[in-house]
């Protein structure tokens, strides 16, 4: 969303569970629980994401909005939630250390490099 909200806008997107964060929209969406898996099945929906580009530091030139994990959930409306949906990328996100990173429901299949076709 490049266009700038109303304050009435702003204020229904407040009311419907949204939190503005260096520019973009958030709502928090869930905690994840035991049918996510253990942290490394977790860890496997993750990947880093250039769209929102919401890093700590500027790797490579990447950056698009500066992130903290703390001034984030500072931010949020809810502080134990896991998993967020970002309007302005149409995308869910979960805050890590030093960016926020696109969670998957289907993590990328690796690709078999030993196969001969």
């Amino acid at each position: 969303m490049t266009e700038t909200l109303t304050e009435t806008q702003e204020e229904r997107l407040r009311e419907s569970g949204y939190f503005l964060y260096q520019g973009c929209h958030f709502k928090p969406v869930r905690k994840f629980t035991e049918k996510d898996g253990d942290f490394n099945k977790i860890v496997r929906r993750l990947k880093r994401e250039d769209e929102l580009g919401m890093t700590a530091a500027d790797y490579y030139g990447k950056q698009k909005h500066p992130y903290s994990y703390e001034e984030f959930y500072a931010a949020s409306t809810d502080k134990k939630a896991d998993v967020f949906f970002c309007l302005e990328t149409m995308k869910q996100y979960v805050p890590c250390t030093h960016e926020m990173q696109e969670y998957v429901m289907e993590p990328d299949k690796k690709q078999d490099r030993g196969k001969i076709r």
